[in-house]
């Protein structure tokens, strides 16, 4: 399908789901077996948009993903069954025959039908990658993954390119016409043969065991994927995951031989972590708030292009998810530990804390009590947090996290990108030098943040003010909430104290989720807001201005927070904060 039919598709999707939102708002005691069917059908569009409406990656069977949804009703309508969701004779006899199975094992039944789901889903996957029915691999995004995580000690954060051109050179040669790389210390592309000044140092990095299996590895992958516009991904930004990604990718990697149907698996795995998370939100939530969650994941625009068939990027989505659940079920030592990991493995996730630590220091203000489940989700972050950190210094080295520092500062220091969504896009357009600041609105003629003569650091104590006052807005967006509803209002601090690519920003659906969830006419229409935020996206894009579109959304993103908070610092003022 074309981009811009695609765009199209996508406007009317979301503009159809927010009629539904609002008639569902407006209805709440009629037609709930239509708007089910209305929720069900929106968003299975979506998520089957998000999936390039069923072209997903090269190869892909389209019969496969359809029998896929047969396989998802399956494992959900086996682990409902041993919750006592499902009520049909059929199910009750599930149940009766898990909970035998797992009386014999030592197991709780709804845990004996988890197993059998999840061995029909692995079996299914398995069988359709070893008959190529399932391509599902992004060979870009798994030359980086994949070695990053298989050599983490060898390559670090900075010498992946360096290490594949000299294993290349010494094998293949199927990049003999690269001529640059990028040195992903300062961003800046550089001379291939200046980049080999360092070979040296990079091949004592190895062992003779380790140089000869790196340089299998890139053997066999460059076998496996003939025509690979090598030139182009030597030109990336690298490995951004921390060292606690790796002691868990790692030993996959080293487990699973590089081969076309291996790496089709890999591409899977991230699917099944969603899978399980909103097969898990919604046992939470219900249908309602769940699809409203896995709606907002899907449209946010490409995240299917640059992570999906990847391998492992979004286990700190599936921490997160598994936190808010466990916030919800009262299971604040278990959310604890999730949070935990998902900030060793990927920093920003910090802010989801961040945010509740808000609203559990306002509830201390109002009655001088500090709650048992308070130091539970403390202690098991700092515990899980604290592990990771150790099992990746043991596994890696000091110097990891040393290289991991300076790769998050190189990071928030590069220009501008197209995809970014941050306040510095917008504190710099409204602030920096000449026109097209906030007189030009959403359609800016140039993004000051790219210009080489716009730097951040000179309106340094500017920013830092503008950061810390719009960081207040959100802690009256927090006054208010529950701890659930808190925590999910952590994207708006990323968005506030970091520059994160787009392809992270379906964390939204877990903010979605959180408004969704809240009472007040203003909070349905800050979630109103966000999606309408991507109709304003796709519409940019077919206006063919190409160019600011994440400016686009960093701007709306600005001032629907600016003025939803002021609409709940009005309500505050009228009610107490709950106890």
């Amino acid at each position: 399908m074309s981009h811009y039919l695609s765009g199209i598709l996508k406007i009317i999707t979301i503009e159809a789901f927010m009629a539904l939102l609002v008639i569902d708002r407006l209805t709440p005691e009629k037609w709930e077996r239509q708007k089910h069917l209305a929720y069900t059908a929106l968003v299975t569009v979506m998520v089957f948009g998000w999936t390039n409406w069923g072209v997903g990656r090269a190869g892909t069977s389209f019969g496969w993903e359809l029998a896929a949804i047969g396989v998802v009703w399956l494992c959900a309508w086996m682990v409902r069954s041993t919750t006592g969701r499902e009520l049909s004779e059929r199910a009750k006899g599930f149940a009766t025959t898990m909970a035998d199975l797992g009386r014999s094992l030592r197991l709780p039944g709804v845990v004996m039908a988890s197993l059998v789901a999840g061995a029909i889903a692995f079996g299914f996957v398995w069988l359709g990658v070893r008959n190529d029915a399932i391509a599902w691999v992004h060979q870009h995004e798994q030359f980086h993954f994949y070695l990053g995580a298989k050599y983490q000690r060898e390559v670090g954060w900075f010498d992946l390119y360096t290490a594949a051109i000299m294993a290349d050179r010494e094998t293949v040669n199927v990049m003999a016409g690269v001529s640059k790389t990028r040195d992903n210390r300062t961003f800046e592309e550089i001379p291939v043969e200046q980049a080999l000044t360092q070979a040296p140092r990079i091949r004592a990095r190895f062992s003779d065991e380790r140089w000869a299996a790196f340089k299998a590895d890139w053997t066999t992958m460059a076998q496996t994927w003939p025509g690979m516009p090598w030139a182009t991904v030597m030109n990336d930004h690298g490995n951004s995951n921390s060292p606690a990604w790796s002691i868990i990718a790692g030993p996959i990697a080293s487990m699973v031989p590089l081969s076309k149907q291996n790496q089709s698996l890999l591409g899977t795995l991230d699917l099944l972590l969603m899978l399980a998370m909103f097969i898990a939100l919604y046992e939470t939530f219900g249908f309602r708030l769940a699809g409203v969650a896995l709606f907002m994941w899907a449209c946010v625009p490409v995240v299917f292009d640059y992570l999906s068939g990847s391998f492992l990027r979004w286990d700190w989505l599936f921490a997160l998810g598994l936190a808010v659940v466990f916030l919800k079920r009262e299971k604040w030592g278990t959310a604890g530990a999730f949070f935990g990991y998902a900030v060793a493995t990927k920093l920003f996730p910090l802010f989801f804390g961040v945010a509740l630590l808000v609203r559990v220091g306002f509830e201390w203000l109002q009655t001088r009590r500090f709650k048992q489940e308070w130091f539970a989700f403390g202690r098991n972050a700092a515990i899980a947090g604290l592990a990771c950190v150790a099992i990746a210094t043991a596994m890696f080295g000091t110097s990891a996290w040393a290289e991991y520092a300076e790769r998050i500062q190189v990071a928030q220091t590069e220009k501008f990108y197209s995809n970014q969504h941050s306040l510095k896009t917008v504190f710099l357009q409204l602030v920096g030098p000449g026109e097209g600041g906030l007189s030009s609105g959403v359609f800016p003629p140039v993004i000051k943040q790219s210009l080489a003569e716009v730097d951040i650091k000179d309106y340094g104590f500017g920013f830092l003010l503008a950061r810390v006052l719009f960081t207040l807005v959100v802690a009256v967006l927090v006054r208010r909430a529950s701890p659930v509803e808190a925590f999910t209002l952590g994207p708006l601090l990323v968005f506030t104290w970091l520059t994160v690519n787009m392809y992270y920003w379906n964390m939204l659906a877990l903010l979605a989720l959180g408004l969704a969830s809240r009472q007040g006419k203003h909070f349905f229409l800050m979630l109103l807001s966000l999606l309408a935020a991507y109709i304003g996206f796709y519409t940019y894009q077919h206006l063919n201005r190409g160019f600011a579109e994440g400016y686009l959304i960093a701007f709306l993103f600005t001032v629907l927070t600016l003025v939803i908070g002021a609409l709940e610092w009005r309500d505050r003022r009228r009610a107490p904060a709950p106890t």
